[in-house]
């Protein structure tokens, strides 16, 4: 056994001449202090398996077995089928098939080889002329309807022109037969419909529909001959030629057409609002009007204004607009003529059957016959307050 002095022979090192020798003990107090006490190494014992009891399961599990059988290459085969017998039925149908296939190929085959030009020549023809037939057709149907929209149109014009001069103003209750008739429309946006209007009539009536091509016909020809057949032809690919230009000379004066009522109908749709600026203004001329003639101005106003001036319900809406605003003129009328003879009769009301008007400084004892109540002159179409104008709804 080596000794310390052998396996240090120079001894102890210098530098732990001088350290302390630690106790184990108050190492592992300060340890304690510092730490705390030490778990406790409690490892968990599993108990061991019963043996016997897992001898037994095995020998009952054996016993218990059942044989499988594995399956072999030959289970898995599919049986053959045996062999079907020809059937004669089946056989005579295929056979009869096949025949008839090579009898109408060999029948087609002679047909074309024996066929002449001229017969191939009219059978296009044939197709040329059903062409044409569809294009005329097409080429009629674009015709009539581009003509209808033309005098549907000039018709609308004519008619919503009419119902705009007419409406446009009134006679002055109040004034005589050589004062200005009353505006009962806006008189800026009337004179700039009715430009609009002149503009629409001058360019549809600067289209001119064509008439159209004369109908076709095949002249009588040699079906035969294949120069007769060929002529033929010639003459329905240049109706073709004439039937397309004109579809799409039918197609430019669409446009045109179509090109003609926008501007108009920005025109008549500025005038239907200015009515509603327009009535403000009536009521405000005629303050002491019944209320409901009042109410009548403002919701034909209002009709107008939501109606479309090119049908009947528009120029109906206008009529009903001027028939209540001449009602309301009419009425304030009435209303001041009352007025006046009501303050005749209090400033010259009778008095001992003698009337002394008043006078500058005038000492004249002359007695003056009573001033006789003048009645009050009745409108020239009067209306009753109670019965509102035609085509109000107003109660």
């Amino acid at each position: 056994m080596t000794a310390l002095s052998d396996l240090f022979p120079d001894g102890p090192r210098a530098g732990d001449a001088g350290a302390a020798v630690l106790d184990d003990h108050h190492t592992a107090w300060r340890l304690r202090e510092m730490i705390g006490e030490p778990r406790a190494n409690t490892s968990s014992i599993r108990p061991l398996a019963d043996t016997t009891q897992l001898i037994d399961m095995v020998e009952a599990a054996r016993r218990t077995a059942v044989s499988v059988a594995v399956p072999t290459d030959e289970s898995e085969r599919t049986p053959r089928r045996p062999r079907r017998r020809v059937d004669a039925l089946t056989l005579s149908a295929a056979v009869v098939a096949v025949l008839a296939v090579v009898a109408a190929t060999t029948v087609g085959g002679i047909q074309m080889a024996t066929a002449s030009p001229a017969a191939s020549a009219l059978e296009a023809l044939e197709a040329d002329e059903a062409a044409v037939q569809n294009a005329a057709q097409s080429l009629k149907t674009a015709h009539d309807r581009l003509v209808a929209d033309i005098d549907a149109q000039s018709a609308d014009i004519t008619a919503l022109r009419g119902a705009l001069t007419s409406t446009a103003t009134v006679p002055d209750p109040a004034g005589g037969p050589e004062d200005a008739p009353l505006d009962v429309s806006d008189d800026t946006a009337r004179t700039a419909v009715l430009a609009a209007l002149d503009t629409y009539a001058a360019g549809l009536a600067a289209i001119v529909v064509p008439d159209l091509p004369r109908e076709y016909e095949r002249a009588d020809i040699d079906e035969d001959s294949l120069v007769d057949v060929g002529g033929a032809i010639d003459g329905v690919q240049e109706r073709l030629v004439a039937l397309d230009d004109a579809t799409a000379e039918a197609r430019a004066l669409r446009t045109q057409l179509d090109a003609l009522r926008p501007p108009a109908d920005a025109a008549v749709d500025a005038f239907a609002a200015s009515f509603g600026p327009m009535a403000g203004a009536a009521v405000a001329r005629y303050p002491d009007a019944d209320e409901a003639l009042r109410i009548a101005v403002s919701d034909a106003a209002v009709r107008i204004a939501g109606a479309d001036l090119w049908g009947a319900d528009g120029r109906a809406a206008l009529v009903a607009y001027r028939d209540a605003f001449v009602a309301l003129a009419a009425e304030q009328l009435r209303i001041e003529i009352e007025r006046e003879a009501e303050n005749a009769t209090q400033q010259w009301g009778p008095q001992n059957g003698t009337q002394t008007p008043p006078s500058s400084g005038s000492t004249d004892p002359t007695p003056v016959d009573p001033v006789v109540p003048v009645d009050p002159v009745d409108p020239a179409n009067p209306t009753d307050p109670e019965t509102p104008p035609d085509g109000d709804t107003t109660p």
